[in-house]
């Protein structure tokens, strides 16, 4: 495994205080077990917490006592969308992605992509630590971490 860390743009999500923020859901189908607390959500899924939207075809959210602790995520693609400060669109992309609440963690499985204002990146699995602006970039054997560093905008 090929693995490679960059410093990001800055974090996606505002500073605050994690557990001020809500979490939005909206799906087709919604099943909720209260007793386990996960809620599982299928059809054109999005979430939403703070200035981050994750949109998939099905999302797990495991919240034991009503308490948001870990989301994963399916689609084709899964997609999570968020702009930099100066507004510029940040966007996450792949077959599965995981995402924990608390430590602001975005892991992102098989056909992995990464787009700033300033750099494309991709490989087979891609650690996001959003609290960091850290990305780690993982290839397979069959798949080599691509990079492309873009001119910053004037």
């Amino acid at each position: 495994m090929l693995g490679l860390a960059l410093f990001a743009a800055p974090a996606i999500l505002a500073a605050q205080t994690l557990e001020e923020l809500p979490v939005h859901i909206s799906a087709d189908r919604a099943e909720m077990d209260d007793r386990r607390g996960v809620g599982t959500y299928s059809g054109s899924v999005e979430v939403t917490r703070g200035n981050l939207t994750l949109h998939a075809d099905r999302i797990v959210i495991h919240a034991p006592e009503r308490r948001p602790v870990r989301m994963e995520a399916e689609g084709n693609p899964v997609r999570a969308e968020s702009p930099d400060p100066a507004g510029q669109p940040r966007v996450a992309t792949a077959d599965r992605m995981e995402y924990t609440f608390d430590d602001q963690i975005l892991v992102l499985l098989q056909d992995a992509r990464v787009q700033t204002a300033t750099e494309d990146a991709s490989g087979e699995r891609i650690t996001y630590d959003l609290a960091q602006d850290i990305i780690g970039i993982e290839g397979s054997e069959t798949r080599r971490v691509h990079i492309t560093i873009l001119p910053r905008p004037e």
